[in-house]
């Protein structure tokens, strides 16, 4: 797991803040759980549950699920009225049947390998009620690698903290559409400045990848949009 999780939660937390508009990510599932009559939901890969109180407010049942414990820890110091659990989306197994499993983030990047992609979605067909929704975002396979190799810097400003990070990014394919991705952080505050590194392959989808792999979980996909280099997909429990 890369550290950004782990051992930089805090600095993950703090980026994200402006990284991310969260608010209008969750428009974008409420019109899509709203349009399914969704009430029951399981947010996995929720991070620091950033999404959780829009959730709440909206009167939706919500879980987060997350594989690393310190992005937990952050969750429910953020948002103590919601329920969040410590789980791998690739092998867990809840008492509660949902209406609805949401992975935002594009986090599901991160299943890399067929075994990865094909346990995490049988795993969320278990945990749906029959006609249960999947709705995810993935990176489009088709425009990440038109821009490979490639390197950027992002400088975010979260109070008095300073945060740079300098990426490298370029093609693997060791298994699928997979690339590496390195990183160096620089976190200054107090006047001083500390430097951290972390590295990661991860995978974007085509969408009749995407289509195979839910078919074969026992989903039929009923929507796969794509806007810019990120797909949006919603299936069916079939």
């Amino acid at each position: 797991m890369t550290i950004l999780y782990t051992k930089l939660a805090h600095v993950y937390h703090e980026m994200y803040q402006s990284i991310f508009d969260y608010r209008k990510d969750f428009r974008q599932w409420d019109s899509i759980l709203k349009r399914y009559g969704s009430k029951r939901v399981l947010e996995l890969g929720c991070g620091a549950g950033d999404l959780a109180k829009y959730f709440l407010r909206a009167g939706y049942v919500y879980t987060g699920m997350d594989l690393a414990q310190p992005m937990i820890d952050i969750a429910r110091r953020e948002t103590p009225e919601a329920r969040f659990v410590c789980g791998d989306m690739r092998r867990f197994s809840l008492a509660r049947k949902f209406d609805a499993v949401v992975i935002g983030g594009r986090s599901f990047t991160y299943m890399t390998a067929n075994d990865d992609v094909q346990n995490a979605l049988r795993c969320i067909r278990r945990a749906l009620k029959a006609g249960g929704i999947l709705a995810f975002d993935n990176f489009a396979a088709e425009r990440i690698f038109e821009t490979l190799p490639r390197r950027s810097t992002e400088r975010i400003v979260f109070g008095e903290k300073i945060i740079t990070r300098r990426s490298k990014t370029w093609a693997n394919l060791g298994g699928g559409w997979t690339w590496n991705w390195d990183a160096a952080y620089m976190v200054r505050a107090e006047g001083k400045t500390r430097t951290f590194r972390d590295s990661c392959v991860l995978r974007a989808f085509t969408r009749d990848e995407l289509q195979l792999f839910l078919s074969l979980a026992g989903f039929t996909p009923v929507r796969l949009k794509r806007s810019g280099a990120v797909i949006l997909t919603v299936a069916k429990a079939s």
